[in-house]
């Protein structure tokens, strides 16, 4: 008989986790939410000090453990040397989350190169050879088709729609664009449905999570006014969504769930969506 309680369903207990950008914001976020529910999860960024007091932090809540990994993970080297410290500590990798990213605004009609570079390198590149220099660590955490291993690659609403969604072809003069982070995000999201085609035979499963406004870096000169005006449930995201969201898609829950994009942005796109409708 199968066992449908939320504990079996939405386990996590016992599995190691490799967060990227685990120290602050959304990464944390998930970090915290893998710990809580009893996973062995290492946290990485560029920031020591900022690792270890999260990894302190999340040690103290339990009942799972947190273990701080310094990287930049700007090249196909610093990916490949995460993966074989994570090696040297772990047998198996049950998740992998690509969480970090970076962002940048500029106007439109000049966005520098080094726009694009730096931000496809973190949010892009990083994600696939992370991903790739993991697989060997991924493949041998498979536990059958009904609880495969698993990576989640977390993308952005702004991967989804063009920013000036809200002002159609006429946006303000000066406008700040964020066009290469939003490209970035888009490609990743191609990225991931791709990948999933080609791992989830090997039984590793691969979907984005694409968030709305989250109190994070990226989003801390927001307007909170504007945006729960703009967002139909009134708020912005919680850590207790984006964890929702998480042990969804990394427990047996979400074990049929590959190459998805799952949004969780409290029904932004839906209103923009309605608003921009509203005025062709």
């Amino acid at each position: 008989m199968t066992d449908l309680t939320a504990s079996n369903l939405f386990s996590v207990k016992g599995k190691v986790a490799l967060v990227t950008g685990g120290g602050t914001g959304i990464g944390y976020m998930i970090a915290k939410a893998l710990v809580c529910n009893g996973a062995n999860v290492y946290i990485v960024s560029r920031k020591i000090k900022v690792l270890e007091k999260a990894a302190s932090s999340l040690n103290e809540l339990g009942p799972g453990k947190c273990t701080a990994l310094q990287a930049n993970l700007k090249s196909k080297a610093a990916c490949e040397q995460v993966a074989l410290e994570l090696g040297a500590r772990e047998d198996k990798l049950h998740i992998l989350v690509n969480n970090s990213g970076v962002g940048w605004a500029a106007k439109l009609e000049n966005i520098p190169e080094s726009s694009w570079d730096h931000v496809n390198k973190v949010n892009l590149y990083a994600v696939y050879y992370l991903t790739m220099a993991c697989l060997p660590l991924l493949v041998k955490a498979n536990q059958g088709p009904k609880d495969p291993a698993r990576v989640l690659i977390i993308g952005s609403i702004g991967g989804l729609l063009t920013e000036d969604f809200n002002r159609l072809a006429k946006p303000p003069a000066n406008t700040m664009s964020t066009l290469s982070y939003a490209v970035s995000k888009a490609a990743v999201h191609h990225l991931a449905t791709t990948l999933a085609t080609h791992l989830t035979p090997r039984g590793v499963n691969v979907n984005v999570i694409a968030p709305g406004t989250f109190p994070t870096k990226i989003t801390e000169s927001r307007d909170d006014k504007l945006v729960n005006e703009s967002t139909p449930i009134g708020r912005i995201g919680l850590e207790s969504d984006m964890a929702g969201a998480v042990l969804y898609l990394s427990s047996p829950a979400g074990a049929f769930v590959t190459g998805a994009v799952l949004v969780s942005d409290g029904g932004t796109m839906l209103s923009s969506v309605n608003k921009v409708l509203a005025k062709i």
